[in-house]
């Protein structure tokens, strides 16, 4: 589909709008869409602040814990940079890579609420996809046969061990290759 407005270049972007039950829709190529970001955007600012976002969750998250009673830690201070909790609170920035060891206990499950998960996946290059899906499966498995021997399900175990051994071949064929 051409620019609604320069009728010259494909459209990229697709900028919908609903107001009233109305529905409006237009779409532009990259170089006309900077013309009406500002007419259709959900901010009130061009500019969007993660940080903002990441201050405003930590602040409702402590009023949330304050209205459940539940008592405020000691103020927790990163041992490199000395950067206090509450610091981080107020810009939304860690002082450094200590911080994220140091505050931990209050990170993951921020984490967690933020982003689903407390563990970065990313994208993945289309390349590599097997490969990197490959490793998490292994992981997963050996995850699976710790659990299993642990509750002595060794049957079940000698199964898992083998499917690991046999995806741990096929991936050592691959990189031979």
């Amino acid at each position: 589909m051409l620019c609604q407005i320069c009728k010259k270049k494909e459209s990229a972007i697709t900028f919908t709008k609903i107001v009233g039950g109305q529905k409006t829709e237009i779409h532009l190529c990259k170089d006309c869409a900077p013309i009406f970001s500002d007419k259709f955007s959900v901010f009130p600012h061009p500019q969007f602040d993660i940080n903002d976002l990441l201050i405003g969750l930590l602040n409702a998250i402590d009023l949330y814990h304050k209205e459940e009673g539940v008592i405020p830690v000691k103020e927790i201070e990163c041992s490199n940079c000395h950067l206090t909790y509450d610091e981080f609170k107020l810009s939304g920035k860690l002082g450094c890579s200590v911080c994220y060891y140091d505050f931990r206990e209050q990170l993951v499950p921020l984490l967690r609420r933020l982003y689903g998960n407390n563990e970065h996946v990313g994208k993945i290059p289309q390349q590599s996809e097997g490969k990197l899906n490959e490793i998490r499966k292994i992981k997963q498995l050996k995850k699976e046969l710790h659990e299993l021997v642990l509750k002595e399900e060794y049957e079940k175990a000698a199964k898992t061990r083998d499917e690991i051994l046999k995806l741990e071949g096929v991936s050592k064929k691959k990189n031979a290759n």
